[in-house]
């Protein structure tokens, strides 16, 4: 059961993350300098880092929040390698890595995007160190499993419907209807991610300025940015409930009645 919930979580993290392509882009990160010392010594002297990306792990999605964290630090100085590279200060990689992150670099939203994968990278972290474990942590399994999905749905959910809501009620709602989301503007994106847009609201670019602006402020579902981020709680919140293996309402039924 707690193999099933592991492989659950982690699957459910890379489908909700599919939209943007979140993987590709860690991954052609790490392996724009990987193996190529003469590529990461131009890194170096233009940016005066010697930190570097880490590599992405593509079977356990859950476990990439170093990654996440080191991909934001590095974030900055790689879009200044990228800028040296297009005013032919360095020679172009000429990778399809160096392609990706081009087409990343081209999105005003990315900052905000990387700050939110890790926000929630952070948010199943501290479940998956307790259950990978040899400790009989079995029967906190259904309350834990609870607060985690709880934590996940008061981000888009409205706190209505969630107040003294039970483990069998949880797994009953819908998180498809949008009748019960919050507005699109009100959803939790933690606070990285609002700092980024913050950030981006901030910068001289008009075009930047006003295409933020949009995707931000709109409480509209029909701008990508709110669409992209309901896709992701949505496909989440329904693939932890109801795809593992045994259903999440006869998890806790079984646990509870063990516990009696």
């Amino acid at each position: 059961m707690l193999e099933a919930v592991d492989c659950t979580l982690h699957n459910s993290f890379k489908t909700g993350f599919s939209t943007w392509n979140i993987e590709k882009l860690l991954r052609a990160m790490h392996f724009l300098f990987h193996n190529v010392p003469a590529r990461r010594e131009d890194f170096t002297k233009l940016t005066g880092s010697s930190l570097f990306p880490h590599p992405f792990c593509g079977h356990r999605w859950v476990e990439n929040l170093p990654v996440a964290e080191r991909a934001i630090e590095v974030w900055p100085k790689l879009k200044d390698y990228v800028k040296a590279v297009h005013r032919k200060e360095l020679p172009n990689p000429g990778t399809s890595s160096f392609d990706t992150i081009q087409a990343a670099n081209e999105d005003p939203l990315i900052s905000a995007k990387l700050q939110f994968f890790m926000a929630i990278s952070r948010t199943f972290s501290p479940f998956l160190k307790k259950y990978q474990t040899d400790e009989p942590v079995l029967p906190f399994l259904c309350s834990d499993l609870t607060e985690l999905l709880m934590s996940l749905l008061r981000r888009f959910i409205q706190r209505e419907l969630l107040q003294d809501i039970t483990p069998l009620q949880l797994a009953k709602l819908d998180t498809n209807d949008q009748r019960n989301w919050v507005m699109a503007s009100h959803v939790d994106i933690g606070l990285g991610a609002e700092s980024a847009i913050k950030v981006i609201l901030l910068c001289n670019s008009l075009t930047a300025f006003s295409l933020c602006m949009a995707k931000v402020r709109s409480s509209s579902l029909s701008n990508p940015w709110s669409k992209d981020l309901m896709f992701f709680f949505v496909t989440l919140s329904t693939r932890l409930i109801l795809s593992s293996g045994v259903s999440f309402s006869a998890c806790c039924s079984y646990l509870m009645g063990k516990l009696q």
